[in-house]
């Protein structure tokens, strides 16, 4: 189990740690580690310690925006309980919480329990100061922010259909798509998230991504070709939460 998890490209992180408030640039404590290049990411080419300064420097890789901290922000005390003393079992052996953030390299991790700190842990040179990588907790949040729109009456309904509001994607093999399937990543859309095969459709849009051209992405997917009748499949897809974010800007007419 421990080999299998010590292979694995990447690190394991049981919680994407979002720094909110980041000091200024000039101040932040990383910013002269070395790090990797976007395509050696890709590929698991980064040495551990430089895959760690990368991940915690993807602004010096990719265009960011700092999300300023409420001037009034709501506190989170410490639980009277905590999971210091927490313990599993998992093919007959007995593990505690050590075990897992040592063994699969976790990056940080901060437990909530009804609005209190149940856990908090830095690691691999990681502080409270530290700003990461969120890689796929935006999709949980883009997804939010769909909902805020058909609170406020943006979009009306989870059965309209994408090309109500993006009429880009008609006569594409997202039209009749509803923003329901996509958000469930069941459009039924061809795509192929393997991140370490150049021909793959990851691949075309990270290239998109590089190019840093407006609308290249949503052009990529566009282009894509039907691969199942929408709502029969279930597909994960990074791109799809491109579109999901286009969507959103579309139809609150805010960037």
């Amino acid at each position: 189990m421990i080999r299998q998890l010590l292979r694995r490209p990447g690190l394991r992180l049981a919680c994407v740690l979002l720094v909110l408030a980041s000091p200024a640039r000039a101040e932040y404590p990383h910013e002269d580690e070395p790090i990797g290049s976007v395509r050696e990411v890709y590929d698991g080419q980064l040495l551990p310690d430089i895959q760690v300064n990368t991940f915690r420097n993807i602004h010096r890789l990719f265009p960011t925006r700092t999300v300023r901290a409420a001037e009034a922000p709501r506190p989170l005390p410490p639980a009277a309980e905590t999971l210091g003393n927490f313990r599993f079992e998992s093919r007959g052996r007995r593990w505690d919480l050590y075990d897992y953030l040592s063994v699969n390299r976790v990056a940080g991790m901060l437990v909530l329990k009804e609005g209190e700190v149940a856990f908090e842990y830095y690691g691999l040179g990681n502080g409270p100061e530290t700003s990461w990588m969120s890689m796929s907790v935006v999709k949980s949040m883009t997804a939010t922010l769909v909902g805020m729109a058909i609170r406020d009456g943006y979009i009306d309904s989870l059965d309209d259909t994408l090309e109500r509001y993006l009429p880009r994607f008609a006569g594409s093999a997202y039209d009749g798509v509803t923003v329901r399937q996509l958000l469930q990543m069941a459009s039924g859309v061809r795509w192929n998230e393997t991140y370490t095969d150049p021909a793959s459709d990851r691949r075309a849009m990270l290239e998109a991504q590089l190019a840093q051209e407006p609308g290249a992405i949503l052009d990529l997917m566009a282009s894509l070709p039907r691969a199942a009748t929408p709502g029969t499949r279930w597909n994960y897809s990074t791109g799809e939460t491109q579109v999901v974010g286009a969507l959103v800007a579309a139809a609150t007419g805010r960037p």
